[in-house]
């Protein structure tokens, strides 16, 4: 199961200011050209697990994207992707792993079959394109994480303005899937994030995970601590920006970062540059209540019968716990109640859960975000998809109640119709779990922009 859509053509910006200055921040290095970190190479090719290839346990090609190594080589949909650089591509994850591991000149070997012939193709990897906008400059920079690794950072101001500016960062989703926005992007996500960068009078700031897009590291290993680490020295870089009002900062939390956003600003001067919050798919329970009622979603939308769905649910009673609260390995716990075996989400893969490590969801079940929002003040916004069957609009609800208790008013739920997870438009709840999207409803993007202009300025009058 992927928390959100994977980018497949992140797009390009020319770099028309800035030199290449470094500035030193608490916890590390921000370059301001990014020039310290390699551009990830563009092998532009998608495989379809729903249809394997005439070689065990390999995957037809699904999509080539034009100006990529794949396109080069004349790699076409239908072809049986067999191994890159010998890795066999048994699935998106490592396919998207093994993709974001090169970097732009790097010589590259793929195999492949088409009509039963093998073809080994050998090509220099692309620069993957940059994104652009015509009325907003981008800034491809880094920071240093809390163990040295570089992350990318994506920075976006209107053009040809003056003076600072309030700015929107960025806390993202739980997959592995980069906060590079596309400019032939399809996916809802990214399109809102392009209609932010664009938004006239504010800076976007976003940053990438350890081991996704172009920042070092390894995603499928990083815990959540590293993580939000990572976060926090974006967060921090923020004040090196003579374009940025470090006092404006508006958080829009996506999916998990919707849960964990408050988190972000440490100490109480961090806190007081908040001016507001968007939360969009987010949680508050404890990390072990939204298993069970994810689980629950899970087994009713795939079609398991009521009585059923209760007996895995018994089963989930045991594995949660077990792995959440006494901190047990997943393998453990199955070589002990081998009937809990066949509700683990990721069938043979008991070290990682949605392409996280085990530890990553162990740290979140230590959080306590009930107590983390009840101590937010200033405006938030807080939305929910009528078809969201990942997170509960309960999470949602409970996140504006809470802001409301301490500043009445200052918190708005809204439940978004025809809406998934995040921003993606379904027509029901099975479409929504199938991931039959319909065309994208630009009305949510712009009830987020309206609410920075307009609800989100409120944040002034505390």
């Amino acid at each position: 199961m992927s928390l959100r859509q994977a980018f497949s053509l992140p797009a390009r910006v020319a770099l028309s200011f800035l030199s290449a200055l470094f500035f030193l921040s608490v916890s590390g290095v921000f370059c301001a050209n990014g020039q310290d970190l390699p551009r990830r190479g563009f092998l532009g090719c998608t495989i379809d697990p729903s249809k394997p290839g005439p070689v065990p346990k390999t995957f037809l090609i699904a999509s080539v994207a034009p100006g990529s190594l794949a396109a080069a080589l004349d790699i076409q949909v239908g072809d049986d992707l067999v191994y890159i650089e010998k890795h066999l591509m048994t699935g998106r994850a490592e396919l998207r792993a093994v993709a974001e591991s090169f970097r732009a000149g790097q010589r590259v070997t793929i195999d492949i079959s088409r009509a039963g012939q093998s073809r080994l193709l050998t090509g220099i990897l692309p620069e993957v394109p940059r994104e652009s906008y015509p009325d907003a400059d981008v800034i491809y920079g880094s920071v240093s994480g809390s163990k040295g690794e570089k992350l990318r950072t994506i920075i976006t101001r209107p053009k040809n303005a003056t003076g600072k500016l309030p700015v929107i960062f960025v806390a993202g989703w739980l997959s592995c899937d980069s906060v590079e926005a596309p400019n032939e992007t399809t996916d809802a996500t990214s399109l809102v994030l392009r209609a932010l960068a664009q938004l006239p009078g504010f800076c976007t700031v976003r940053v990438d995970k350890p081991g996704v897009g172009d920042s070092e590291g390894v995603c499928a290993e990083t815990d959540f601590d590293t993580e939000l680490a990572g976060y926090r020295a974006a967060f921090r870089s923020l004040a090196q920006q003579d374009f940025i009002d470090p006092d404006q900062v508006y958080l829009l939390g996506i999916s998990n970062g919707g849960g964990f956003a408050p988190l972000i600003p440490e100490t109480e001067a961090e806190q007081a540059r908040i001016r507001g919050y968007v939360s969009v798919g987010g949680w508050v329970k404890t990390w072990l209540e939204h298993m069970f009622e994810i689980e629950r979603r899970r087994f009713t939308l795939s079609g398991k019968s009521p009585g059923d769905v209760n007996d895995r649910m018994k089963a989930a009673a045991t594995l949660y716990p077990e792995w959440l609260n006494k901190g047990r390995t997943v393998e453990e716990i199955v070589r002990d109640r081998p009937n809990v075996a066949e509700i683990w989400p990721e069938g043979a893969d008991r070290a990682h859960l949605y392409g996280r490590p085990l530890a990553f969801y162990q740290q979140l079940q230590k959080l306590n975000l009930a107590a983390t929002w009840s101590r937010v003040r200033v405006p938030t916004l807080v939305l929910h998809g009528q078809y969201d069957w990942i997170m509960s609009r309960a999470d949602a609800e409970m996140i504006a109640q809470y802001v409301n208790a301490n500043s009445p008013g200052a918190a708005r739920f809204m439940e978004l119709p025809a809406t998934g997870h995040t921003f993606q438009h379904y027509l029901t709840m099975e479409d929504a779990f199938a991931g039959k999207e319909a065309p994208f409803d630009p009305s949510t993007a712009k009830l987020v922009t309206d609410w920075l202009k307009h609800g989100g300025a409120k944040g002034d009058e505390r």
